[in-house]
């Protein structure tokens, strides 16, 4: 936990000269397993700020193995974000995901593309969490001999395709450290530090964000070993 306040007095000072505010984000779900290589995910998240809940939505996720180093997945979120009368605005916006990882002894790292389509928008000006953006992710995660946490730590940048004045640019960067529990059965248990900040933007607003998330693995079908439920050791989630 230490090392999280330091990364949170570092990124303040980073930012220094720029509006920085703290939000928590919680996500809990299920995954259910329909057989080796399809798998279905519902899960809701919340993001919640000074003022409550700032932006909740469930999500559905449709993912399939066509090998161990490549994914690719669908998501389905329905986005309620709070506006400044304290009403909610919603829309739809789906995410269409290409996964490729790679897997050495303990060492396990990723790289996710990301195409999302929202279908109308919640700001009055253009949001790269929200609104249309492609966005690029690495990841790299650790398994430690004899430790309940792996270590976990990605970047994610943010680009606007659309023709505008402020738009075909990378305008947000996204670092994530953290650690996964590695627990034995169908939890999936992660924490972690978020610096979300706003580049080539006029007046921004950078995010401190403490991450939260639970998942519960099911498995629908029958294996050799006849086990219902999996393993999550080294599973990625969507942050």
């Amino acid at each position: 936990m230490r090392y999280l306040v330091l990364l949170s007095i570092f990124a303040s000072s980073f930012s220094f000269g720029q509006t920085n505010i703290f939000q928590t984000w919680t996500e809990t779900g299920t995954k259910f397993a329909l057989n080796k290589r399809l798998s279905l995910g519902a899960d809701w998240s919340n993001r919640i700020g000074e003022n409550g809940f700032a932006t909740v939505f469930p999500q559905l996720s449709f993912k399939y193995k066509v090998s161990d180093w490549f994914r690719p997945s669908i998501d389905f979120r329905y986005v309620l974000k709070k506006q400044l009368d304290a009403t909610y605005q919603a829309s739809g916006r789906v995410n269409f995901n290409t996964q490729f990882n790679y897997h050495k002894k303990r060492l396990s790292a990723g790289l996710r593309f990301r195409y999302q389509y929202q279908f109308s928008n919640l700001n009055s000006q253009y949001d790269s969490e929200f609104d249309k953006a492609f966005r690029i992710k690495p990841n790299i995660e650790y398994d430690i001999n004899n430790s309940v946490i792996s270590p976990v730590v990605s970047v994610e940048f943010f680009y606007d395709p659309n023709y505008s004045d402020l738009g075909r640019r990378f305008n947000e960067i996204r670092y994530f450290v953290g650690g996964s529990l590695d627990l034995n059965g169908p939890h999936q248990i992660q924490i972690g530090y978020m610096f979300n900040q706003k580049i080539n933007l006029p007046a921004p607003v950078n995010k401190q964000i403490l991450s939260l998330s639970y998942m519960y693995n099911v498995k629908l079908y029958k294996d050799k070993k006849n086990v219902k439920t999996t393993s999550t050791k080294n599973a990625s989630r969507d942050l």
